[in-house]
């Protein structure tokens, strides 16, 4: 019996003895607040803890930034066409037309004829170089021009009534003394029919010449008889 009871009181002693290890063991609990500040503290399993979503951004954007211009400068549209003129599109020109005396001569250069004609046009410049194109061609036979399709015009200046006619006449373009004649008197009485023009200066590369073709003294300028 003696022994029982020692065998008895050796097994509660070494159940004791694990007991006490086993609760130096466990860890301190958490002062309060805390508590479940971790994953590995927390009692909800681990699948069911979902990620913090990002912070939602709730600044407007910079509407000076726009298609990528840091600058802070508006990018402004509109057609290429606007743009090349600055953002507005130029009105186009109404051509004009008007119906005036033009002056030629005949077959064998006794005299100078007239005849009307319609010119076209949309600026006065133009005019006035319409108006001499047209003494370079006729559709009647009757009516010879004295002004060669050879010759071209370098410049035509228009300040006000006064006009600088600036012409490249070949060799092959001159006329005989009367024939020269009859060609400036065709040009003056030409351009002089417009009210507004008051003078009408010649030009034969730039240069002023004493004569246009050799025959006839030039004025510098032809003004209204």
């Amino acid at each position: 019996m003696d022994n029982k009871k020692w065998w008895m009181i050796t097994l509660l002693a070494a159940m004791l003895l694990v007991v006490t290890a086993c609760g130096a063991d466990k860890p301190p609990l958490a002062p309060s607040g805390q508590q479940g500040s971790g994953a590995g503290d927390s009692d909800v399993p681990a699948d069911d803890l979902q990620p913090a979503e990002d912070p939602v951004d709730t600044e407007e954007p910079n509407d000076d930034v726009i298609n990528g211009d840091t600058e802070g400068t508006p990018v402004t549209g509109g057609s290429a066409e606007g743009q090349a003129n600055g953002g507005a599109i130029a009105p186009s020109e109404e051509t004009k037309q008007e119906t005036i005396t033009l002056f030629y001569t005949d077959p064998e250069q006794l005299e100078l004829k007239e005849t009307k004609g319609e010119i076209t046009f949309k600026t006065d410049w133009s005019k006035y170089e319409s108006a001499f194109k047209a003494l370079q061609k006729s559709d009647r036979e009757e009516f010879i021009p004295l002004w060669s399709e050879e010759i071209t015009i370098n410049k035509l200046e228009v300040d006000g009534g006064k006009i600088t006619l600036d012409l490249k006449i070949p060799a092959t373009a001159n006329l005989g003394s009367g024939g020269e004649q009859f060609a400036l008197d065709a040009l003056k009485q030409t351009f002089f029919q417009f009210e507004e023009v008051t003078s009408l200066e010649l030009l034969v590369d730039g240069e002023q010449k004493e004569s246009l073709m050799g025959h006839v003294e030039l004025e510098h300028p032809m003004t209204r008889e």
